[in-house]
């Protein structure tokens, strides 16, 4: 029965037998040894142990199996003997490296170092032993004849690991992976390293024609992103100018394609002109502070400037910035209060008394108080041409002009018709609420079994935009239908759902109806 001795190698776990251990450590206590004035050492025997973890995965038949005494001397075969190491074994090394008969694996990797993107053309060439500008004009010609090159980069460059370790990047090579070579190869790559850093560091001298050019560029890009702060805040600023100096109630502004002026639309939106004057202002304070701020950051670019001044200037911007804010949030926080209360009318208008209800939808008679439809219904001939989205909102001689009605089916409870209408408002209070939906006019008229709808309404602008709602609500007895235009609406089946009926419809502002 032989004793055995668990270890981990860089992190890798181990079973040995106790002779394997102690063969194992003196071979490494060796090896430190023989680095102990090298430059790396610590790197260099970190390398070796990565190497025997690699050698041991390969000894091993099952993962936990025990590495035995013969293994540990295959892998110092492979690795080499301490007493052999010597500055000319290292030189024979070295110079034999391509040419050796050891058995060594070959495996493909990125070489990271002589890349120009992902080091996949670099690794090709490595393995191949080929000059690397062979595999990137191939990589080329593939991509110009076939299109395939980039994706195949891409694809490699994903599923291919790099060459990190000193073993790595010999087996990239096909180099045999033993002590000697491993140290050779962490010379030649600090060698590469130092040759590169002396490169770039003679390339960016003051006096070099490379650092010239790079601080022209750079200069050159500080004066355009100058340029463009200083232009972008004088724009700005121009229109802040007339924002705050300039009435809003004559500053155009344009609401679904209906021009009409700031002024008017912050009438839509704020209940009283103190609040209006403190979001403008609001409004102004944070654009100014922007603008100027703008300003000052490009001839900063442009121009050097005193520190301090500078610095307090910016401190100075910023508290007004958040001035401006702090006045915005209070203006929308007011605003938002009289969205909170949800309030409601409702009225049962008419009861029909007929086999079928005939819904008819007039899309123009809620405009009957607007200069516009006095004007394009002159001598009852023509209609104007308006885009779909026109006339949603709009505001004219002291009132609000919204399209859209929904409707709900019920069941009636006995042989008529019941048409009921409700209105619905938002306010800070319930009062305020009901108020508002009570101050809405919706246009409609019943007659000979026919409803007559109009696709829109109205309400006091005094009263703002308030999320103002109007809902058409048909008892419709069983067995009756409901009809528009030749076409039944009620009982509606979609062709998705035929078991089921639909019962809710929408007007839109065209008068066309659907059902949802």
């Amino acid at each position: 029965m032989n004793k055995t001795v668990s270890i981990h190698i860089q992190g890798f776990p181990f079973t040995l037998e106790e002779q394997a251990y102690e063969t194992l450590q003196q071979y490494l206590k060796a090896l430190k040894e023989i680095l102990i004035n090298e430059p790396g050492g610590d790197e260099i025997l970190q390398d070796v142990e990565l190497r025997i973890v690699e050698l041991f995965q390969e000894c091993q038949k099952v993962p936990s199996s025990v590495i035995l005494q013969t293994n540990i001397e295959e892998v110092i075969a492979v690795l080499g003997s301490p007493e052999n190491f010597g500055e000319a074994t290292s030189e024979k090394q070295d110079s034999s490296q391509t040419t050796s008969e050891e058995r060594h694996e070959k495996r493909f990797f990125r070489d990271t170092e002589s890349a120009i993107i992902g080091g996949v053309a670099s690794g090709a060439a490595a393995y191949f032993h080929i000059d690397v500008v062979f595999v990137r004009a191939i990589l080329v010609l593939f991509t110009m004849a076939f299109g395939s090159g980039i994706p195949l980069y891409i694809l490699l460059w994903i599923i291919t690991p790099s060459a990190q370790t000193a073993s790595e990047k010999l087996q990239m090579r096909g180099l045999p992976v033993n002590f000697e070579s491993i140290k050779s190869e962490f010379k030649g790559a600090t060698e590469r390293v130092e040759k590169n850093a002396k490169k770039w560091s003679s390339q960016f001298r003051r006096d070099s024609a490379l650092s010239k050019g790079l601080r022209q560029i750079v200069l050159l890009f500080k004066k355009v992103i100058g340029i463009l702060l200083v232009l972008w805040g004088l724009f700005s600023l121009i229109h802040v100018c007339l924002f705050l100096f300039v009435d809003p109630a004559i500053i155009p502004a344009q609401v679904n394609g209906n021009f009409t002026s700031l002024g008017e639309l912050g009438s839509l939106f704020f209940e009283t002109n103190q609040l209006t004057n403190l979001a403008y202002f609001g409004i102004s304070i944070v654009l100014f502070s922007i603008a100027l701020t703008s300003i000052l950051l490009g001839f900063r670019v442009l121009f050097f400037f005193n520190r301090k001044w500078f610095s307090r200037t910016i401190l100075f911007f910023g508290v007004t910035f958040l001035g401006g804010v702090v006045l915005l949030g209070i203006v929308g926080l007011q605003t938002l209060k009289s969205f909170t209360i949800d309030g409601a009318v409702s009225a049962e208008v008419s009861t029909i008394s007929a086999d079928s209800l005939q819904l008819e939808i007039d899309a123009d008679s809620y405009w009957s108080s607007t200069s516009k439809y006095r004007v394009s219904n002159k001598n009852g001939l023509f209609k104007p041409s308006k885009n779909p989205d026109q006339w949603f909102l709009f505001a004219e001689n002291g009132r609000i002009y919204k399209s859209g009605i929904a409707i709900t089916y019920t069941t009636s409870t006995d042989s008529l018709f019941h048409i009921s209408i409700e209105k619905k408002a938002n306010g800070s209070s319930y009062q305020r609420a009901n108020q508002r939906a009570a101050n809405i006019d919706f246009p409609m008229n019943v007659a000979n079994g026919q409803l007559l709808l109009s696709s829109g309404y109205s309400f006091p602008s005094k009263d703002c935009f308030r999320d103002q709602e109007v809902i058409v609500k048909i008892a419709v007895p069983k067995g009756k239908k409901v009809w528009n235009k030749a076409a039944v609406v009620y009982p509606y089946s979609s062709e998705n759902q035929i078991d089921q009926t639909s019962h809710r419809a929408y007007i839109h502002t065209d008068g066309k109806y659907s059902a949802w």
